[in-house]
């Protein structure tokens, strides 16, 4: 069994399971009664960074794997990402249909 720390996990690279970059775990939300972790905050890199005023949320459910390199998430966050950034650019509106 292999453990992560919070220094090295706060730095972690995050990308999708088809390889596409995201950025970082920069936090997590901790349950305090299940003692797990929830979702994981993802700070985008770049231009994406820029664009975004808050980080990404990752379910812990959208994580398909972590180890000491990376942790890879399914390709539907990046979508998620996409539309937050086409929303901050004002290219979708936040209106629900």
């Amino acid at each position: 069994m292999a453990f992560l720390d919070d220094k090295h996990l706060l730095k972690l690279p995050v990308e999708t399971k088809s390889g596409a970059a995201l950025g970082r775990v920069s936090g997590f939300e901790f349950d305090v009664e299940t003692h797990v972790i929830v979702r994981y905050r993802v700070r985008p890199k770049g231009l994406a960074a820029a664009m975004l005023k808050k980080p990404l949320l990752v379910a812990r459910e959208q994580v398909l794997s972590i180890s000491v390199e990376k942790m890879v998430v399914d390709d539907n966050v990046e979508k998620a990402m996409e539309l937050e950034q086409a929303k901050a650019i004002g290219l979708v509106s936040n209106v629900k249909a």
